[in-house]
């Protein structure tokens, strides 16, 4: 029984690969090839966006390469290391700026060359000024280069210091230990930051 072909589905045959003698293994393998393309080309543009953060724990110094403007806490935890000591990497609040667990030091790097802040706001915000002047936060000592890690987005290269206490508030010369990453709560860890450059897909 012949059936006839609708204009539509007709259209549809004719633009099809097999018409213009492409197999589809090529026309998928072009497909890819381009993607590949792409994502290098992608890669390549952001060589010069990339910012190295250098963490300094009582294990010794480790380097972090992140993207630049990202936020602190944000690339810290996305490349296996907290901001937070011991138990605070369960108990904080995920970016919120509330707790005062992420409290870091913060200085420019000797290579800094960007002629501008290392970190971006270059001075503490609202939230900042007051957690870091409310206990166990706020001491006398305390150093004027402490920030908050979910606070700031980082424009150049940095060295922190993570200083010892649930909060990092101690001001004594100790570093604290360096403790590895834990995504209690997967990408939900990163709800509240929409700052972060986000790579194209």
């Amino acid at each position: 029984m012949n059936k006839k072909l609708s204009p539509l589905l007709c259209i549809l045959r004719l633009c099809s690969s097999a018409s213009f003698m492409i197999p589809q293994h090529r026309t998928a393998l072009s497909i890819i090839q381009y993607h590949s393309s792409t994502t290098r080309q992608f890669s390549a543009d952001q060589n010069d966006q990339i910012v190295t953060v250098s963490l300094e724990t009582s294990s010794g110094t480790k380097e972090l390469q992140i993207q630049k403007g990202e936020i602190l806490r944000s690339a810290m935890l996305r490349r296996g290391s907290s901001p937070h000591n011991g138990r605070a990497r369960l108990i904080n609040c995920r970016g919120l700026g509330t707790c005062g667990t992420c409290a870091v030091e913060i200085e420019s790097s000797d290579n800094n060359n960007s002629g501008g802040g290392a970190v971006e706001p270059n001075e503490r915000n609202t939230k900042e000024n007051i957690r870091l002047n409310f206990p166990p936060h706020g001491s006398s000592d305390q150093s004027t280069n402490l920030r908050l890690a979910c606070q700031v987005q980082v424009m150049d290269d940095i060295t922190i210091r993570k200083r010892t206490g649930f909060w990092g508030q101690d001001t004594t010369s100790e570093l604290a230990d360096e403790y590895n990453a834990e995504l209690w709560f997967g990408e939900l860890e990163y709800v509240l930051d929409n700052k972060s450059p986000r790579e194209e897909e």
